[in-house]
């Protein structure tokens, strides 16, 4: 109790960072639904990493100008890091929805080229000596270890996730079958790159987002792992979307207050929570094998 009774104590602290992470873990456990569906989870951790890119970016150019983007009030709107996150994710998610047109070149190859490339550049920014006083406050934004968040930023995450659904409501049943079954869709005549297109984008809006808010390391997690879970326990679509915003909202919850209590990387914490979701699924899918 006393481990509790300190928590409580602390809200004013923890009120705006729990928030935000509830929140991320139920837009993103709802939009890792369609994620895992369409089997581009690696896309999610491309736009994960590229956002964080946009993120490290930020504080780079202004450490170059000379402006500190802690400084919220003094940050031009144009340096602020939510910005060059959304941007860096949604010009990503654009070129993932193309088809490469060539038969030696699968869209798998760009996605991973992204991945690739932006880790390589989060890396060589963090590094380099114009941020180095910046370094151990962004690797904490990326890996979801930061100590407060904005109310600017909740409100920013906010919108995204409104955004995002208001979209999925209106275009759920294109959307499903896109990600569903992509070659019966065109078959059919339903634009598939146009859904492909618009799923990316409400996909990299949320993760751009978040990302900023919460950590790249989280916002991956929340973006499969409750979904991949809930997908494992039934087969029913309206169920698996609340089991995987349950999932999510419960992860990021208790994550986060084991965090505090023990004293772990906020992240971390997250992430080891919301993988305890996958164990009934593997006995589930273990009992049949066995069968």
């Amino acid at each position: 109790m006393s481990g509790f009774a300190d928590f409580w104590a602390g809200r004013d602290l923890w009120r705006e960072p729990l928030l935000a992470g509830i929140l991320a873990g139920a837009i993103l456990g709802y939009i890792g639904v369609f994620v895992v569906l369409k089997r581009m989870v690696f896309v999610s951790a491309a736009l994960s990493e590229i956002s964080g890119v946009g993120v490290a970016f930020a504080f780079w150019l202004g450490a170059v100008l000379g402006i500190d983007p802690h400084a919220h009030r003094a940050t031009p709107l144009l340096l602020e890091p939510t910005w060059f996150s959304l941007i860096f994710a949604c010009l990503a998610a654009a070129l993932f929805s193309l088809q490469p047109g060539h038969r030696k070149l699968a869209s798998e190859t760009i996605v991973g080229l992204g991945y690739i490339i932006s880790s390589a550049l989060v890396l060589a920014i963090l590094n380099s000596p114009r941020i180095a006083q910046e370094a151990h406050a962004v690797g904490d934004i990326l890996f979801g270890n930061a100590v407060t968040v904005p109310r600017k930023q909740i409100e920013a995450l906010f919108g995204a996730a409104f955004a995002a659904v208001l979209a999925h409501a209106v275009f759920f049943k294109e959307l499903l079958f896109v990600s569903y079954d992509r070659e019966t869709a065109s078959v059919q005549g339903i634009g598939v790159f146009r859904y492909e297109l618009l799923l990316n984008l409400a996909t990299a809006v949320v993760i751009s987002v978040a990302t900023r808010a919460v950590g790249a390391l989280p916002v991956f997690a929340f973006s499969v792992i409750p979904a991949a879970a809930a997908l494992m326990l039934t087969d029913r679509m309206r169920l698996t979307i609340a089991l995987a915003v349950i999932f999510g909202v419960v992860s990021a919850a208790v994550g986060y207050y084991v965090s505090w209590v023990e004293q772990l990387p906020t992240g971390a914490s997250m992430v080891v929570v919301a993988s305890l979701f996958l164990l009934p699924g593997l006995v589930k899918i273990a009992r049949r094998s066995a069968v």
